[in-house]
């Protein structure tokens, strides 16, 4: 009987190793940039941020981008104290530009900036720098998981040399539609997720599927940054000269 029991488990084994193997996470990835990238895109947003004391701040935006976050022109309609502000990224957020409205000056961010929050949210202006998850990091299957009633890959993934400066990743990806559910983020050698970020309803505008709220949580600060989309359209005709930093103030 005790063989038998040896047996059964050892059988188990290998074939929990086989299906591990057989998941080839570089198509996931790949599946996942198809389904999440587009070439052009107009939305309007509001935006809560939530301090640790439970203060609200509500900013209203609206955004312009092209070939999946390579350009992107963000401008503040409200609240009043940053109506008119505009933040320009090129080059898949390498080079930010800042228009002030009321000293009517634009001015180029650091590098360093790319790690620091935008507007006083949870997000930084890396988290915002589009691009494709498939050359930004590599990485192995970790298990299948629900999501509310959604099916995924759970992820692990670790930034390539041209990726961002986090030390790895978990993402939960929909096995069918390969639309990201969530994301947390790991400090390099740290072992507990600092923030995460997890996207909710989701659904069609047009014919790509798009997450209407996307919600990040800083899990140290207890911080939160809501994004809710109330208007989104792909595939419009941008120019652009509006991602020239010398237009912004136009």
């Amino acid at each position: 009987m005790r063989t038998i029991r040896l047996l059964i488990c050892f059988v188990s084994f290998i074939g929990f190793g086989s299906a591990h193997a057989d998941v080839d996470v570089k198509m996931i990835l790949e599946k996942c940039d198809e389904a999440e990238g587009f070439k052009s895109n107009y939305s309007e947003a509001k935006q809560i941020i939530t301090t640790s004391g439970g203060q609200e701040r509500t900013l209203v935006m609206r955004s312009w981008v092209v070939n999946n976050g390579d350009k992107q022109l963000a401008e503040y309609l409200a609240p009043p104290d940053i109506k008119g502000q505009r933040i320009l990224m090129t080059d898949y957020g390498d080079n930010i530009w800042m228009f002030n409205p009321e000293t009517r000056r634009t001015r180029k961010l650091g590098s360093h900036m790319r790690k620091k929050k935008v507007m006083g949210s949870d997000f930084t202006y890396e988290d915002q720098s589009g691009g494709n998850i498939s050359k930004k990091y590599t990485g192995k299957f970790l298990r299948n998981e629900k999501i509310e009633k959604t099916e995924c890959y759970v992820l692990e993934l670790k930034p390539t040399p041209e990726g961002p400066s986090y030390g790895k990743i978990v993402a939960w990806i929909g096995r069918e539609d390969y639309i990201t559910r969530q994301v947390d983020y790991f400090r390099k050698d740290e072992s507990k997720p600092f923030k995460r970020l997890v996207m909710e309803d989701i659904r069609k505008s047009g014919e790509k599927l798009y997450p209407y709220k996307m919600t990040m949580t800083n899990l140290e600060d207890k911080t939160k940054t809501i994004n809710i989309i109330t208007r989104t359209q792909f595939g419009v005709k941008i120019p652009l000269s509006i991602f020239e930093s010398r237009n912004l103030d136009k």
